[in-house]
């Protein structure tokens, strides 16, 4: 198997499982074989939206290459390289789920949602997500606002007017802070306050008027009595 070959049969397998792609690469590197620790690790590393799946020490050595000219940049396998992408960001819209068919008549589901990140120059950058079957399991439980961590595949089409239209398939998902819940939480206990109230009041109201029509029976006896 050549280099080609092997490359993109490591694309292939990180496309199918990324989770056991990370924790069988762990394992050959570091010796490890325990489920419940390589479980451990590749949460550490999907919690730590800084961690890098290779040493930092190689991006050192590459670009030293490169400022040595010794490494020659290729659009092509640039492209290929930049193909997968890690994104940490915020969900910048409702999450919408679909359920599709493809040709064969076959029903699948499909998540789209928008995450919102920050390039290195502080400006915002939003990125289109769709997420399918199994993949699709975590996203859709995203809610607006929500601070997640993506790993996913870039794709690109030109549409017939010329434009070009960028898209990410979701490979693997986690959320790292769910949105503050406090107002609408707020809300909801002001309601029940109020529900609360008005039910106090309408009871008080009914003993007022239970309280009046005893009197006035009490009156009209009074008055038979005599």
């Amino acid at each position: 198997m050549d280099y080609k070959e092997m490359r993109d049969a490591i694309e292939a397998m990180a496309n199918e499982n990324y989770e056991d792609f990370v924790k069988g690469l762990i394992s050959f590197e570091k010796g490890i074989n325990d489920m419940d620790a390589l479980d451990s690790i590749y949460q550490s590393y999907m919690d730590n939206d800084t961690q890098g799946l290779l040493n930092d020490e190689f991006d050192y050595v590459i670009d030293n290459l490169k400022e040595q000219g010794l490494i020659q940049e290729d659009v092509g396998i640039e492209e290929e390289r930049d193909d997968l992408i890690n994104i940490v960001g915020n969900i910048a819209q409702d999450v919408e789920s679909l359920a599709l068919q493809n040709n064969q008549g076959e029903s699948f589901k499909v998540v789209n949602f928008t995450v919102v990140s920050n390039n290195e120059q502080g400006d915002k950058v939003f990125h289109n997500c769709s997420a399918y079957e199994d993949k699709a399991k975590i996203p859709e439980t995203f809610n607006k606002g929500d601070f997640v961590k993506l790993f996913g595949k870039v794709r690109k089409n030109i549409d017939e007017n010329g434009k070009e239209h960028t898209n990410v398939r979701i490979l693997d998902s986690k959320l790292l802070k769910a949105r503050s819940r406090g107002k609408g939480q707020e809300e909801k206990n002001e309601s029940i306050l109020g529900a609360i109230k008005k039910h106090k009041k309408d009871s008080t109201e009914l003993q007022k008027y239970a309280k009046q029509a005893k009197d006035l029976l009490n009156e009209l006896h009074t008055g038979e009595g005599r």
